[in-house]
């Protein structure tokens, strides 16, 4: 690969290339060549301002028209970023769905205020990007899950890596049969982050972010669920309230697939900076495939392949291209099935779920590690 362009140049010049292997699709609402799709934007924090400031930098075919958040100095950072479109500004969304004629919704409150906004965004009809994971309960995932697959709009999920070229072009080579059958999945996400947040927030710290791998990993295996998990977990940092109130800090998680295929994980905080690193590495019988540096390895002869590029460490690759597929699969029509949608999400959300499970007793309030089955979820969504 020429070393004149950088890596984001590359994603979002590839990414073109990228979306050819999954875009089909027809022209629905017939938008005007010059005409912009019309946004609203919920949730104005961390990721959500970040996100707004790679809509409005690079997603000319799309207009904010709206911003809406809890904090009124939150609304006032969303305006600003997006003072080219001049938003209006709201504290209720619900308010916002009237008064605006929007053709999009993009969500990004914190995790368990998922479903009670994407639900309703969901059954008036519009076009709908949700934050990882689903949500952070299974009822409530379960309810996203049923409003999604009735949904007259799209409903896309914001785990960008399946709109990053390297994992795009991998998978596919993986499907192909190039490698062989998938034998192990190893992956972890180190971190110097230290404290933790609470669980009645995130569901979790594992819940909250490993969403992005446990999502790669079902999408080597073709989309199945694993049906059974181990897991346990640490807190660095014990507090009295214990693992019902705040998230744990260290967790190690193995998840068996149908045909005894496992998936070995650690996510882990407290760390020196030296050891901050995510990996996702797939062994299959005649080699294995590291989509996150774009390589592969083959058995026979021992040869390495730099097949696509190596993100060197910035998980965010893939975000704006994801943004971009949203927008440009609205102006077409909103009939094509994202990357990332309500069956891939779920799986990822519900192994999350699954871990958590393992590893917290709720009735004793104490991390003790059990096997978790995929029934024990109790899930009304299973296909």
């Amino acid at each position: 690969m020429s070393g004149e362009f950088s890596r984001r140049t590359f994603v979002r010049n590839a990414a073109i290339g990228a979306s050819a292997v999954v875009v089909t699709g027809s022209v629905a609402r017939g938008f005007p060549a010059n005409e912009k799709v019309q946004l609203g934007w919920i949730g104005v924090g961390g990721r959500g301002s970040g996100l707004l400031d790679d809509m409005v930098k690079h997603c000319p075919d799309a207009r904010i028209v709206a911003v809406c958040d809890l904090k009124p100095e939150r609304i006032e950072v969303g305006k600003k970023t997006a003072e080219r479109d001049k938003p209006n500004g709201y504290t209720d969304f619900r308010q916002m769905m009237e008064k605006e004629k929007l053709d999009g919704i993009l969500i990004f409150t914190e995790p368990f205020n998922h479903a009670p906004v994407v639900v309703p965004v969901l059954d008036a009809g519009y076009h709908c990007f949700a934050e990882k994971p689903m949500d952070t309960a299974m009822e409530r995932v379960d309810a996203i899950v049923k409003a999604a697959r009735k949904a007259k709009g799209l409903y896309q999920i914001g785990t960008q890596r399946r709109y990053h070229p390297s994992y795009v072009a991998g998978m596919k080579m993986l499907h192909e049969g190039r490698l062989g059958k998938v034998t192990f999945m190893q992956g972890h996400w180190h971190w110097s982050w230290r404290g933790t947040g609470t669980v009645a927030r995130d569901g979790g710290f594992f819940t909250e972010q490993a969403s992005h791998h446990t999502d790669i990993m079902a999408w080597a295996m073709g989309e199945q669920h694993p049906v059974k998990c181990v897991s346990i977990a640490y807190m660095q940092e014990p507090k009295p309230e214990g693992p019902n109130v705040w998230n744990e800090t260290h967790s190690a998680t193995a998840f068996q697939f149908p045909n005894g295929e496992i998936f070995s994980y650690t996510h882990l905080k407290y760390l020196a900076g030296r050891f901050t690193d995510e990996k996702t590495w797939i062994f299959c019988e005649k080699g294995c495939l590291d989509p996150g540096h774009g390589k592969m390895y083959l058995i026979d002869g021992n040869k390495e392949e730099q097949y696509g590029l190596d993100s060197k460490g910035d998980w965010g690759l893939g975000t704006t291209e994801e943004l971009q597929d949203f927008v440009d699969n609205i102006k077409t029509g909103g009939k094509r099935k994202p990357n990332a949608n309500v069956e891939t999400g779920r799986v990822a959300t519900m192994m999350c779920l699954m871990a958590r499970k393992a590893h917290v007793n709720p009735e004793k309030n104490a991390f003790e590690p059990r096997v978790v089955e995929w029934k024990d979820l109790g899930s009304s969504t299973d296909a």
